[in-house]
């Protein structure tokens, strides 16, 4: 039976295809967020202290017996050090100075390897006051990663639940971000997801399949280059590392905003066009205070894969003017200095059109945006920091004419979340207060144009062939968002959130949150 449950657990990883790869991690990031469900996935987060015997297998299932499910209860409710799991599996330790007499174990698992499988339940309560509205979320999943003789690694994470409350509130949500379902009396609204990946590494390099998001370059606003602020999408990625220097690529499909339409012009039931994203990034760090990286990424459609976009060593734009000059290609770059043991600098730049000719002109096409940083480190083993970042965005930067070609996926941009045609000065706050309880505290000023300034708009509906920075009506925002997570024991967790937002000279909007996860 035991074997069974294994197999099973095994089969399952595999059908929940990734959260992020190796080469598109960044060191600084917010920790702003109101329900832990916006947290990406990260074994090091969630199962910590893998202890391993070293000369038998380990399984603990917490409903194998009475006892067990009584262990399971109490711990639970406990403040253990290490947290305990659903279901865990350890094998021997191979030592190399032991001749290799056979390569897995008398009951066919291998050595050097571990599987955790975790069940998860929550609960996120949003109240406007503003607007006197508010609502629920009520949810539950599992979480799982294994790792088999340091060569292949699995991780999974699935979670459903149901909206109740006010429609339009809820709409807002970071997590409403795909597919949703209403029940037959209109109380309920449901959404899922699920995001996993299987990687295969060896020593100079590494393969992966998944279904997540990425990001690219460090920011606290949100990335100019790449952003994680969508649904998730199912990729192929390779990277080959040779420490100073390494190359990878990512392979992915998305979503168009909307529909194909008929003859008459009507939108035709879940008839989506194809739509990819390839991205490719060198990396180089020639010593433990600078990392440079450049790279090209490229959106298209209306055709199948194209294996023009997955060779590595050539260049995406030349190959795009190969393919008749019908894709989106951007090019970024972007460099982190550590001129100091407790800072770190970062820029991020991206560029789509810029004629060298006009690049000091008004130019329309001069679209480009930058992001400049510094984030102190009061203590880097507790990640607690300090952040002020610059981000400008030129207007129609992220748009295009083809709407399968639109820098997005699902109806939600994938550059800067704030759009363009902007400018955006951001601080942000990270420090423990206490050995469970952390304090994050997020603010930002936002001036920004309506001209260009959204992904979704046809540049070639523009008023004429020059852009000003911050042109058309112009818009002031301030936001600052104060949160709180709280870990009373080790597998219940707390955030308490509060966020002031002012537009202009509108009223001031308040939003208070209460977010609470268990995991076993």
């Amino acid at each position: 039976m035991k074997k069974v449950f294994i197999v099973f657990i095994l089969l399952y990883s595999f059908s929940l295809l990734a959260s992020k790869i190796d080469w598109n991690s960044t060191e600084i990031s917010s920790q702003n967020h109101f329900s832990f469900l916006e947290e990406r996935f990260n074994d090091n987060v969630y199962f910590p202290s893998r202890v391993r015997p070293t000369n038998y297998t380990q399984f603990k299932l917490a409903t194998s017996s009475l006892s067990s499910f009584k262990n399971a209860t109490v711990n639970f409710f406990s403040n253990e050090n290490t947290p305990s799991h659903f279901l865990q599996i350890h094998t021997p330790i191979k030592y190399k100075e032991k001749p290799f007499e056979h390569a897995i174990l008398h009951n066919d698992l291998p050595f050097n390897s571990y599987l955790y499988f975790n069940l998860l339940t929550g609960v996120d309560f949003i109240s406007n006051i503003t607007h006197e509205s508010k609502y629920s979320f009520v949810y539950y999943g599992t979480k799982l990663f294994a790792n088999i003789d340091n060569i292949l690694f699995i991780d999974g994470y699935w979670w459903t639940g149901h909206f109740t409350g006010d429609e339009d509130l809820f709409r807002t949500s970071p997590i409403y971000d795909s597919w949703s379902q209403n029940s037959d009396d209109n109380i309920q609204t449901s959404i899922d997801n699920v995001s996993g990946k299987i990687v295969y590494r060896k020593r100079y390099g590494s393969l992966s399949v998944g279904r997540g998001t990425h990001i690219i370059g460090n920011n606290i606003g949100g990335s100019v280059i790449l952003n994680d602020a969508c649904n998730d999408y199912g990729y192929f990625s390779g990277k080959l590392d040779f420490k100073k220097f390494s190359i990878s690529l990512m392979h992915g499909t998305l979503i168009p905003d909307s529909t194909n339409v008929n003859d008459l012009g009507e939108p035709e039931y879940k008839n989506y066009n194809d739509k990819y994203i390839a991205v490719k990034k060198l990396d180089w760090k020639p010593n433990s205070k600078i990392h440079f990286f450049a790279g090209e990424e490229v959106i298209y459609g209306g055709r199948s894969i194209d294996p023009s976009y997955l060779l590595p060593q050539t260049f995406l734009r030349a190959t795009e003017h190969n393919l008749r000059d019908r894709d989106n290609v951007l090019i970024f770059c972007g460099m982190n200095l550590k001129p100091f043991p407790h800072n770190t600098f970062y820029v991020n730049f991206i560029l789509d059109e810029l004629s060298k000719s006009k690049i000091f002109t008004d130019w329309w096409g001069n679209k480009y945006a930058i992001q400049l940083g510094n984030s102190y480190f009061i203590d880097r083993k507790k990640d607690s920091h300090i952040t002020i970042e610059f981000t400008a965005v030129r207007p129609w930067m992220y748009t295009h004419k083809i709407l399968h070609n639109k820098y997005s996926h699902d109806g939600i941009g994938l550059g800067f979340p704030d759009g363009s045609n902007l400018i955006q000065i951001a601080g942000e706050l990270n420090c423990n207060l206490l050995k469970c309880l952390t304090a994050n505290i997020h603010s930002s000023f936002t001036k920004q144009g309506s001209l260009g300034n959204d992904f979704s708009i046809n540049y070639e509906t523009r008023p004429d062939d020059t852009a000003n920075w911050l042109e058309g009506e112009k818009t002031e925002k301030i936001e600052i968002k104060t949160v709180f997570k709280w870990q009373p024991l080790t597998h219940h967790r707390i955030i308490f959130g509060h966020s002031a937002t002012r537009i202009n000279d509108n009223d001031l909007e308040q939003q208070l949150s209460i977010s609470y996860q268990a995991t076993y």
